[in-house]
């Protein structure tokens, strides 16, 4: 630091500054100085600088007089906010000597008159660094400077818009995309050679409209499997959707062999989905002010269920930097679908409304350290009507549900005959929980991973066939949501002699926004 100049900022409430000008006899040619507002400690400079107090200024826009009428003017990028009350420094820093700035001095003649200084008048002392280290105070000495202050309209109401950026476009797994040969002219994969099914887990499109994929990274004059890589690469619309996959139909090629092509290159747009929303924006929120936060999004139809893609929703106030729960799905889509579905416009705008009481204070937003946690729920429905090559979750291992816990293989002391399970539930009219088992005989030599699952009650559902009861809550924003658990209980007896079993619980749902929730799991082996 080459000087420093102390001042207290007399605004009891506080207040913003920006800008400071300065008066300079002297300066280097060609070396800038830079100009930062420092906090203090002990009355003294500190090494604590003020967010965006710092300014560089060029040695040509440094501006000299000989009589201290020239002033230089260090305009800071964005206001700075100084605590009412408190004491803080002008700190100037160059790598030159040359530089002299104007000064009163105690006692000293006013330049250009006879008059003395008889009074100091800044509240402060000019601080001058040392060649061996530290700052000498010079305690009759003042720098010359103008401080400038920010003076707002108050009760006027002034908003700020963001809207989501462009969502990029995600690098897929190592040869992502499946072909399969067998002849047909089907609307399915596997029952005709032109679709191609691509793999690309947590796409969050939906195939209603339908979405649109772009996909590109495959070599456009190479053969894939019958296929050129300029037929894959380009803009498709979607089919046969899932939580982890679509499908896409081509025009002009078809597979001539099965497999799984595309190389380690591939790339595809996506969609974000989501139920909650965190929005974590950095404020500040000074007494006799107000801040609004709200948002508009837009819809999205789950992969089993039957809302309608693409539809504005009303703009909602939302809390800051918490979690804020939506009652349907919801999503921020891809430039290709924004530019399709929803004429070009962004699917999610957050505004924060602002005014102030106060002339000297107001609300702000770091617009550095703005950005929206989108969370979603892994939950569908599969069935063999809605899901392409379905897998029943009776089958010894897999599943098309996405949603299941599976314990490992529990091993028996002694052999049992009977299973009780009991798990505490909050379930919702649109989601399921379904209980299976798998048990090893005391005769059966198949490894634990080939015998298939068993439905408890044949069904999956507890002993008393109950799916939901309407006092249970779902809505997170309800003082029983942490509470609202019911038992329930799953038997089956009569099994034969096992030495060991696996529980899976299935739960399922066309609306994620509620999805089932499980507190509680005890799984007890009972012998005659």
């Amino acid at each position: 630091m080459a000087v420093a100049q102390t001042f207290v900022n007399n605004t009891a409430e506080g207040c913003f500054v920006t800008s400071l000008d300065l008066y300079f006899s002297a300066k280097d040619s060609t070396q800038p100085i830079t100009v930062s507002i420092l906090e203090t400690y002990r009355s003294r400079p500190g090494s604590k600088i003020l967010p965006f107090s710092t300014v560089i200024k060029a040695a040509s826009a440094v501006n000299t007089s000989t009589d201290a009428s020239s002033a230089t003017t260090f305009t800071f990028d964005s206001p700075v906010f100084l605590k009412g009350g408190q004491t803080y420094a002008i700190g100037l820093f160059s790598n030159s000597t040359k530089y002299v700035a104007y000064i009163s001095e105690l006692g000293q003649n006013i330049l250009g008159t006879t008059r003395r200084v008889s009074e100091q008048p800044a509240v402060g002392a000019l601080f001058k660094s040392q060649n061996v280290g530290g700052q000498q105070e010079s305690p009759l000495q003042d720098l010359k400077f103008s401080l400038k202050r920010a003076l707002f309209t108050k009760f006027t109401t002034g908003t700020v818009t963001f809207n989501n950026n462009a969502i990029p476009s995600d690098t897929l797994d190592n040869n992502p995309i499946e072909v399969n040969a067998t002849a047909g002219s089907g609307t399915t994969f596997g029952g005709n050679p032109a679709i191609i099914k691509v793999n690309h887990e947590n796409h969050g499109m939906s195939g209603d409209k339908p979405d649109k994929v772009t996909i590109a990274g495959l070599v456009d004059g190479t053969e894939y499997n019958g296929i050129t890589g300029s037929n894959i690469n380009g803009t498709h619309d979607i089919g046969n959707v899932t939580l982890d996959s679509y499908t896409i139909t081509l025009s002009g090629d078809a597979a001539t062999s099965t497999g799984s092509i595309g190389g380690s290159a591939v790339t595809a747009t996506q969609n974000v989905a989501f139920e909650v929303l965190q929005p974590q924006i950095g404020f500040m929120h000074p007494e006799d002010a107000t801040l609004t936060h709200k948002v508009t999004t837009t819809s999205k139809r789950s992969i089993h269920g039957a809302e309608t893609s693409y539809t504005a929703q009303s703009e909602t106030e939302i809390t800051p930097n918490d979690n804020f729960y939506f009652t349907t799905q919801r999503q921020v889509a891809s430039p290709i679908n924004e530019t399709t579905n929803f004429s070009g416009n962004k699917t999610l705008t957050y505004k924060v409304e602002m005014s102030t009481g106060n002339q000297n204070t107001s609300p702000v937003i770091d617009t550095a350290r703005t950005n929206l946690i989108a969370i979603t729920n892994r939950l569908d429905d599969p069935s063999v009507s809605n899901t392409t090559g379905f897998q029943a979750e009776t089958e010894s291992t897999g599943g098309s549900a996405n949603a299941k816990y599976i314990t490992k293989e529990i091993l028996l002391d002694n052999p049992a005959t009977a299973l009780d399970v009991r798990i505490s539930a909050n379930n919702f009219p649109t989601s399921a929980i379904k209980v299976l088992h798998k048990i090893r005989l005391v005769d059966d030599s198949r490894p634990f991973d080939e015998i298939p699952y068993e439905f408890f009650n044949t069904t999956g559902l507890a002993d008393d066939g109950v799916l939901f009861s309407e006092s249970r809550t779902q809505t997170p924003y309800s003082p029983d949501y942490n509470v609202s658990y019911n038992e329930q209980k799953f038997t089956a007896s009569d099994l034969g002699e096992f030495t060991s079993f696996a529980i899976k619980i299935v739960m399922t749902g066309s609306n994620p926004s509620y999805p089932p929730r499980i507190t509680d799991l005890r799984a007890i082996a009972l012998a005659k």
